[in-house]
């Protein structure tokens, strides 16, 4: 959580007006000692319910269905002869939430036991809400079709070979699957995006 503070993915907030409409995300942190790059990581669950028996996933806009079917993306990826794979880095808390939005994104925290509790709103979206997986591939496929002049190979790797985070590229040359490689991370950077 001091992670997200310091990468203002949270922010601190006043209690709740009784005219606001707002939700508490419950959240705990899961460990992973076999994990080296994420040993403890923070799970939301936007599907509990409230008093009202709805649960924030139950009330949130899906949208509709964005993601390349897998099968086509192994089939693609078997077309190259040099090949790569690559992981958006933190692909949901990169893309941030209209500040007007944010109350349904709460959650109670402190740092240590002596300190008081207090209110705080993520800024990002969040995995474990339900239009999560829409947004994400909303604003991957965004950043595809207005660079589809300046970064073609690009363009196609996260259009049609793009599974959640992982990114399939290649190419018949060395040089060129180093090309689709260059023109992914100038593209996703522009985005605000890092490739690991």
């Amino acid at each position: 959580m001091r992670e997200y503070l310091e990468l203002d993915h949270m922010s601190p907030v006043s209690p709740p007006s009784s005219k606001q409409s707002v939700y508490y995300l419950p959240h705990h942190a899961v460990f992973r000692n076999d994990n080296p790059t994420t040993k403890i990581r923070v799970v939301f669950n936007a599907s509990q319910k409230t008093t009202t028996g709805y649960s924030l996933n139950d009330v949130l806009y899906v949208g509709p269905k964005l993601q390349s079917d897998i099968s086509n993306i192994v089939t693609k990826f078997r077309e190259h002869l040099f090949v790569f794979t690559t992981d958006i880095r933190q692909m949901f808390r990169n893309i941030e939430i209209m500040p007007h939005e944010r109350d349904l994104l709460r959650i109670i925290w402190r740092a240590s036991p002596d300190q008081p509790i207090q209110d705080f709103c993520l800024n990002t979206v969040t995995y474990g809400t339900a239009s999560a997986p829409y947004l994400a591939n909303r604003v991957v496929r965004s950043l595809a079709e207005t660079g589809i002049n300046d970064y073609p190979l690009a363009s196609d790797i996260l259009s049609n070979r793009t599974y959640v985070d992982d990114c399939h590229g290649g190419g018949s040359t060395i040089k060129s699957a180093i090309e689709a490689r260059n023109e992914t991370i100038k593209l996703l950077s522009s985005g605000g995006f890092e490739l690991r």
